[in-house]
């Protein structure tokens, strides 16, 4: 009894898979299945893409952050840059009001014996005037303008020479007597009369040879006024300057007045600083007449 059902359950499948094997041709299964590992293969390089499109966006993001990082730390430098320019400004304002109140105390300042770089001694002077080019100076025998570049070290540091502001000055001194009537100075007055390099142009009095040799003059007394000074400044500081390299041909070149590694913590280095800028200021004049000049 058993048996029987089993046999007709044998024959029902057999006859359930015949007749499926008669309804689907097998031309149109192998298209069936040609056209699904078509779109399993779309659906992985989809994927794939999606994988990559994260992995850039991620990347972008990280770029953004950086971007936004850098951002803020501009914003922060420019600050700190504005802040940097009015403390500049703020200081620069001091220093010209401490400057302008050192030139005004020097006024009235008097000398028994009053000694120039050119070699020239001036009895019983008195400063009148200081600007940031020239001084003028009443003495036994008259009254002189002088420019600063060629006074001495210590009417230098009194007044604060900057050969760059002095040389801006006389510019700007010169473009002013162009335009008035009359034109460039008389001869032998101004600051052409005490040493200091004139300003050529139409009607210049001094032809440019006599220019040149006026600079020499000038550029040769202060060199051997910055020698001087740096003798005795080593004589004062044996251990300070001990292995100093120093150019006595050409002072201002020395390392010890042009590199920070150079200079020493001594007093008076400043001085010779001051006295090197006077030395390149002329320099540059009798360069502009003369490029070979050194």
């Amino acid at each position: 009894m058993s048996r029987h059902p089993t046999r007709i359950l044998r024959a029902t499948a057999a006859l359930l898979l015949s007749l499926l094997s008669g309804c689907v041709k097998k031309s149109e299964y192998d298209a069936l299945q040609v056209e699904n590992q078509t779109l399993q293969t779309r659906v992985d390089q989809t994927n794939h893409l999606l994988v990559q499109s994260q992995a850039d966006l991620s990347a972008v993001q990280v770029q953004m952050q950086q971007y936004l990082t850098v951002q803020t730390q501009l914003q922060k430098t420019q600050l700190e840059l504005k802040q940097s320019q009015d403390e500049f400004a703020a200081l620069k304002t001091r220093f010209e009001q401490f400057r302008t109140q050192r030139r005004s105390a020097m006024v009235g300042k008097k000398f028994p014996l009053l000694s120039l770089d050119d070699g020239k001694s001036l009895r019983l002077a008195e400063i009148t005037a200081v600007s940031a080019d020239e001084v003028s100076i009443r003495h036994a025998d008259g009254a002189i303008k002088v420019a600063l570049a060629n006074t001495n070290p210590d009417l230098r540091w009194e007044a604060c020479y900057d050969p760059v502001e002095a040389r801006d000055k006389a510019r700007e001194r010169s473009l002013t007597a162009a335009r008035e009537p009359g034109g460039l100075p008389a001869p032998g007055k101004g600051p052409a009369a005490e040493g200091a390099a004139p300003m050529p142009g139409p009607g210049a009095v001094a032809p440019a040879r006599n220019v040149v040799e006026i600079l020499r003059t000038q550029l040769a007394a202060q060199r051997k006024q910055l020698n001087t000074e740096y003798e005795a400044l080593a004589a004062k500081n044996p251990s300070g300057l001990r292995g100093a390299e120093w150019n006595s041909t050409r002072p201002e070149a020395s390392p010890l007045l042009n590199t920070l590694s150079a200079s020493r913590a001594v007093l008076g280095i400043s001085r010779l600083q001051v006295q090197r800028n006077a030395i390149l200021a002329t320099l540059q004049q009798l360069r502009d007449l003369d490029p070979s000049a050194r």
